[in-house]
């Protein structure tokens, strides 16, 4: 018998079945009806039937695009009067390289925390340059217009008399005066390129000087033979070494188009002193010793194995003019920075408290690199150290009639 003092609104099967048939079947109605009736309440809080949303379709999944390879210090279609520009840019910091691609060889340059530089050379005309690391792509292209300037740099090696033009090196390093020429005429060019990168940095304002350049554009370096032997040259002060070039130079075609920048091959070292070597420039002449290139490359290949190369320098057997750091890679940004600071002063630049035209010229290297040995931080574009042109030094370059845009 149904006891409403003790109903309980849960009914188990057990207690359904030994109920009468006719209760059962209304309890069941009862069920089913309030069943419906929830389904139908479940499109809002009014109760009231709605009609179930359609499903979205499902889009495909398309895959992500590869993000792009940027040149950060040149912008597409740039137009420069020289051939060998340094690119900088940026890709992503998972690989460790990205090939550059030209009509004429693929270069494969280091990524550093995301971050790469290469030096490109290019032909005259219009330069399609790709670039590809780990899925991702980039290109861009360069105009090189071969400078037309009458007024330009002549790159020079002095000798004495009785010289055969060799220049100090290690044993066994090919040392020869056309070995000499060889590595003077990538300085050169090294030299313009940075002279514009520092311009572009400084001023916004990718301008250099030209360079005085056989038929296929590159730079000729004339041999100036002096009427002193070495013994001579050893004899003499700095200031005297200067103007027995300067009088030797009166000897050779006279221009004044020339600016003369000379690496002298007589210099030497002997019981571990340096003798022969000069570091002064003004007027249309700069000079610069020899000392600096056993440790410089050949070939713009070599480049970035001499910028990195952190042997010490054997003081017994070399010379160390390296800013007291003693390396190879020293060695080289040194000489080639203060050939640079020496050919400043032609274009009458004065000593600045910072940049090339101070002690900045020994951070050269940072130009072309991304790391230095025993330097931590990343060489970006913004952490090049001394390898500036000081704000003083910008307005005499950009208005050079020696610098053309």
């Amino acid at each position: 018998m149904h006891n409403n003092k003790t109903h309980s609104h849960h009914l188990d099967e057990q207690s359904v079945a030994d109920l009468p048939a006719h209760y059962r079947h209304g309890i069941h109605a009862v069920l089913v009806a309030s069943l419906l009736a929830l389904l139908a309440g479940c499109g809002g809080s009014s109760g009231e039937a709605t009609t179930a949303p359609k499903p979205e379709p499902v889009q495909p999944v398309k895959p992500s695009k590869p993000a792009s390879i940027n040149v950060s210090n040149f912008k597409d279609n740039d137009t420069i009067r020289y051939s060998l520009p340094i690119l900088a840019g940026t890709v992503s910091s998972e690989v460790k390289s990205v090939s550059i691609t030209t009509t004429e060889k693929v270069y494969v340059a280091d990524v550093v925390e995301g971050n790469f530089k290469a030096v490109i050379p290019l032909h005259v005309g219009a330069n399609d340059i790709s670039f590809s690391a780990g899925g991702q792509s980039g290109n861009i292209r360069i105009n090189y217009v071969a400078a037309d300037n009458p007024k330009k740099v002549r790159m020079m090696y002095a000798i004495a008399a009785d010289d055969d033009g060799r220049f100090v090196a290690e044993a066994g390093m090919p040392n020869s005066m056309e070995d000499a020429k060889t590595r003077i005429a990538l300085q050169a060019l090294l030299m313009q390129s940075a002279t514009a990168e520092m311009l572009y940095k400084g001023a916004s304002q990718r301008v250099t000087y030209a360079l005085v350049e056989d038929g296929y554009g590159k730079p000729i370096i004339s041999t100036l033979r002096l009427p002193l032997t070495r013994a001579q040259l050893y004899a003499k002060t700095d200031n005297e070494i200067y103007q027995a070039i300067a009088n030797a130079l009166q000897a050779e075609p006279a221009s004044s188009n020339f600016k003369n920048m000379v690496t002298m091959g007589f210099s030497s070292y002997q019981n571990g002193k340096i003798v022969g070597h000069a570091a002064l420039g003004g007027g249309n002449l700069g000079i610069f010793g020899s000392l600096h290139l056993y440790a410089c490359p050949a070939s713009l290949d070599q480049l970035s194995a001499s910028f990195g190369n952190a042997k010490k320098i054997d003081a017994l057997v070399l010379p160390d003019d390296s800013g007291n750091r003693e390396t190879y890679w020293a060695q080289c940004a040194t000489g080639m920075g203060a050939s640079l600071h020496e050919l400043g002063h032609t274009f009458d630049l004065e000593h600045t408290p910072t940049g090339i035209m101070s002690r900045g010229f020994d951070n050269f290297n940072r130009l072309f690199m991304l790391r230095e040995p025993g330097f931590a931080p990343v060489l970006t574009t913004q952490n090049e150290g001394g390898a500036v042109w000081d704000p003083i030094s910008i307005p005499t370059l950009v208005n050079s009639a020696w610098f053309k845009r």
